[in-house]
């Protein structure tokens, strides 16, 4: 046994404490953060140097460093006055991750976690121009987490299909988690089943009135998450079904085309055009044939069978359609008459007014048109689309169809905009389907309108 005064010399030797806390603290910014909140609980001069400082100097650079995107950079003017809770939220991220890498994690648990994995997505810093290519660390650790814990197949999320947290989440991610392989008969009937539930929320017409302005809404201006995850659902599939048409102009989807001005060419947009409104844009459009539509809605006993089995005939068929726009902004006043859609009311958001466009609009069938339109910051930082489209060039004068929809992720996403067409003066019979709605490089080939003109 050591004397005395040797152990009392090895043991200030090898403390750390006397060092000075700046020292100390910087120190600790190059360790994991659940290692720094052990070493909190060595003693309570360890427990003040962490938790006590005023400034959170400490947590600011565990949160930056780990690392996470810098939240202050959001452009959202619903977070204008955010003061960020470092130590707060870096808690609030490990214990998501704790969560979803426990075997027994409890259902309320699981939900809180999947609240915290939207609210990192959504905190995700905007591309910038000349960082295209620069990933979001943001967004990096929600995929790794999410794929090294398969916590979106617990069975426990198998009763929370309405849960509007679990379905933002999924149509974020929009399926790229749920692949399988050609041999995973399991797999396929998942994904047949999805779709299924899918069509049978788009194609429901008790899903479209006046309350929830006939689009993806619980009510006007609220999203319904799970109608935007099913149209997501409806549109991707029918794509995947389809391979070799138009493979060179497919959507982005997934996390990182969730992002800020991850569209092409908005980070050098104009100043006035916060949404990246100007350019060239896609459009898929899909619909039931008119007689299915109306056989699965009206149809004997169908009403009470929206479980998906009418989709299960093989010989069904949804039409997909891919049209191109070139979209210009207009001021407010120049709104022509025939818009006959209530106009959106103006945006609380000083940075984000809202905005009024016109363009031009066209398929390979030749029916260019004519497309007007608004978009708005909605609460809760939500960017709406509403569109209405032309029955022609011709008839200028008629409004033929219209469009509700909402940008998927931040401001000029790479993902765009997904919701709802339906005729535009909205008869009770009117057929309804889903769109989803991109930029493109203004140098992207235009096919179709080559193929008009020959």
């Amino acid at each position: 046994m050591l004397p005395r005064s040797t152990m009392t010399t090895t043991t200030q030797s090898t403390c750390v404490l006397p060092l000075p806390s700046e020292i100390t603290e910087q120190a600790l910014t190059l360790c994991h953060p659940r290692d720094v909140a052990s070493f909190s609980q060595t003693c309570r001069t360890a427990h003040r140097l962490v938790y006590g400082g005023s400034d959170q100097y400490l947590w600011r650079q565990l949160f930056l460093l780990f690392p996470f995107d810098d939240p202050r950079q959001i452009q959202c003017a619903s977070l204008e006055d955010y003061q960020v809770n470092w130590r707060e939220e870096l808690h609030r991220r490990m214990g998501a991750q704790l969560i979803a890498s426990r075997k027994s994690s409890k259902l309320e648990d699981i939900l809180r976690a999947i609240e915290t994995f939207v609210s990192v997505v959504c905190s995700a810093a905007p591309v910038t121009r000349g960082n295209e290519r620069v990933p979001s660390p943001n967004l990096l650790w929600v995929v790794d987490v999410l794929l090294s814990t398969n916590m979106l197949r617990s069975p426990l999320l198998a009763s929370e299909e309405g849960n509007q947290s679990l379905a933002r989440l999924r149509s974020y991610l929009a399926l790229t988690l749920d692949e399988y392989d050609e041999d995973d008969e399991e797999g396929k009937e998942m994904l047949q089943l999805i779709r299924a539930r899918s069509r049978c929320q788009v194609y429901d017409l008790r899903n479209y009135n006046r309350r929830n302005d006939w689009g993806p809404f619980i009510t006007a201006g609220k999203v319904n998450w799970t109608h935007i995850e099913s149209i997501i659902n409806v549109i991707s599939m029918n794509l995947y079904d389809r391979p070799l048409d138009w493979p060179d102009t497919r959507p982005r989807y997934g996390l990182e085309a969730t992002r800020s001005y991850s569209a092409p060419g908005t980070t050098a947009r104009a100043a006035s055009d916060w949404a990246g409104v100007e350019g060239h844009w896609r459009r898929y459009v899909c619909f039931m044939d008119y007689r299915d539509l109306f056989a699965f809605n009206y149809g004997s006993r169908v009403r009470e069978q929206h479980d998906g089995t009418y989709f299960n005939n093989p010989a069904f068929e949804e039409a997909t359609r891919l049209i191109e726009l070139k979209l210009t902004l207009i001021d407010p006043q120049d709104i022509p008459d025939c818009y006959m859609l209530d106009r959106f009311p103006d945006s609380s958001c000083k940075q984000c007014p809202t905005l009024y466009f016109t363009g031009s609009s066209w398929g390979i069938q030749g029916n260019e048109s004519t497309v007007i339109g608004s978009v708005t910051m909605s609460e809760g930082g939500v960017v709406r689309w509403r569109l209405a489209r032309q029955a022609s060039v011709v008839e200028s004068h008629n409004i033929q169809w219209s469009s509700e929809g909402v940008q998927i992720g931040g401001i000029a996403s790479a993902f765009g905009v997904v919701g709802a067409w339906t005729g535009a003066h909205h008869d009770p019979r009117d057929p309804v389907g889903p769109f989803w709605l991109y930029k493109v490089e203004d140098d992207h080939p235009s096919y179709m309108r080559a193929l008009i003109h020959v």
